[in-house]
């Protein structure tokens, strides 16, 4: 005798409403120990393993796009502070390189008499100051730029 599908009572519960069925089921083999601590998780969390599953799916999705998302922002900031330190190594930021030689002295408000510790060059005649030797220092408000001298010569012609 067949049995009438509409007229059948089914066991076990209700079936679940069109609104709070999910969309598909996916379903995955994975080891014993896996398992266990899957249903643990699940036990521990008072949640069925289905939703700890699909908790852990969609916060590792999050999670995995947040850090593409925050590494490309890294990057971009490291590229942008190795090519300013390349920049510098090579002295294209260098401020005194960028203005002009007038504008550096016009700036200058203050020579000061030094005794030179370290190696540089005369603004004017290019010529170099060895350590030991007496020149004399720029003083100005501009911030950043690198030290201004001028040799006993070219002082004299001011």
């Amino acid at each position: 005798m067949a049995r009438n599908p509409s007229t059948t009572k089914r066991r076990g519960r209700k079936p679940a409403s069109d609104e709070e069925r999910k969309d598909r089921i996916i379903q995955a083999r994975v080891p014993e120990d896996l398992e266990t601590t899957l249903k643990q998780a699940a036990e521990k969390r008072r949640m069925s393993v289905s939703h700890l599953i699909r908790n852990v799916l969609e916060d590792t999705f999050t999670l995995v796009d947040h850090i593409v998302a925050d590494s490309s922002a890294l990057v971009e900031q490291v590229s942008r502070d190795a090519k300013r330190v390349a920049a510098s190594v090579r002295g294209d930021d260098c401020p005194q390189k960028k203005l002009s030689t007038q504008t550096l002295l016009d700036n200058i408000e203050a020579w000061q008499d030094v005794i030179v510790n370290k190696p540089g060059h005369c603004i004017e005649c290019e010529a170099e100051l060895k350590r030991g030797q007496r020149a004399y220092r720029g003083l100005s408000q501009l911030q950043g730029i690198p030290p201004v001298w001028l040799c006993e010569d070219c002082i004299e012609k001011l």
